[in-house]
């Protein structure tokens, strides 16, 4: 109870804030296991804030800006790194991603969206190839090994980095 309390003030405090956050969110299942998109993976779904509010690619709303209570239905947010050297996002660069659709292929190049793209595109951060590996995903996710993308786990060992090296 604690840790969630702490959790919900320091979320309140960064959607506040100019400052550009991005919360990192875990997903379990059933039986208590944390739900993994590639081995060792610790993320399900990232989101990036914006004026207070937050961005997400929801797998049926698509792209949209929400509360951090609309967040929280997607998982439990266990990481957030803000990103001190940047206010706040460009409105422009917000407006295009705003209502389309949610990316089921996970494919950089297309007019869809999920949501390690959106914020990896947000933040201007390379893609790299992914591996869709079996032991997490349905056999026909195998056709995108080795296309460019990234993963809410790429995106917080990207900026854990840039934390480390400033």
């Amino acid at each position: 109870m604690t840790q969630f309390l702490f959790a919900t003030i320091v979320f309140f405090a960064l959607s506040t804030q100019a400052k550009v956050a991005v919360a990192f969110l875990q997903l379990r299942d059933p039986q208590g296991n944390v739900v993994q998109l590639e081995t060792g993976g610790r993320f399900y779904h990232v989101a990036i804030s914006f004026k207070g509010k937050w961005l997400q690619a929801h797998p049926y709303r698509g792209v949209e800006m929400v509360s951090i209570d609309k967040i929280r239905e997607v998982g439990e947010i266990t990481e957030w790194i803000e990103i001190s050297d940047l206010e706040d996002l460009e409105d422009k660069k917000v407006e295009k991603f705003l209502g389309k659709p949610f990316d089921h292929s996970f494919l950089w190049d297309d007019e869809k969206i999920y949501c390690a793209e959106l914020v990896g595109k947000l933040l201007d951060l390379k893609p790299t190839p992914m591996t869709f590996d079996p032991a997490h995903w349905p056999k026909e996710y195998q056709k995108f090994n080795g296309l460019p993308g990234m993963s809410p786990d790429d995106i917080f060992d990207i900026l854990r980095q840039q934390k480390l090296s400033q």
